[in-house]
């Protein structure tokens, strides 16, 4: 039996890879940033940043935009280490609280998304509890 190379390509998709793997290779490939920074910005381990960012260079090995990109960044590497600490830092900063709003701003339609969940279950429960004249909520105090 013969196995060709796409099958062993990353194919989980876990809600982390879902939300924070596009950021993990544009921090990687666009910023320079190492596996150690970037788990430090997001939510995830650097064992993951890594394993993600070899993934990544396995799937588009093969890709011409992908290796003139890595050849770009190579090439940039030597100017981009005379910027001062201090410019660097406050981009750093932007960066971060930039994604630090996004991400509220993405709790709070999660958390608007689970109140409507909540008020309809509810609903639901009092239109059941009229229509058959049951009681379905737990009574305060019943012994069990």
């Amino acid at each position: 039996m013969t196995h060709n190379n796409e099958s062993k390509m990353y194919k989980y998709k876990t809600a982390k890879r879902e939300k924070y793997y596009d950021e993990v290779i544009r921090l990687h490939f666009e910023k320079g940033y190492g596996e150690d920074r970037i788990s430090k910005i997001l939510p995830i381990g650097h064992t993951t940043v890594g394993r993600w960012i070899a993934n990544f260079v396995a799937e588009n090995k093969h890709n011409p935009d992908f290796n003139a990109m890595r050849k770009k960044k190579q090439k940039s590497a030597p100017h981009e280490q005379h910027k001062t600490g201090q410019q660097e830092s406050s981009l750093d900063d932007n960066d971060e609280v930039a994604k630090l709003k996004s991400e509220i701003e993405q709790l709070r339609k999660e958390l608007d998304f689970e109140r409507l969940k909540a008020t309809a279950y509810n609903t639901m429960i009092d239109i059941a509890e009229k229509k058959f004249s049951i009681s379905i909520r737990k009574k305060r105090g019943a012994k069990q």
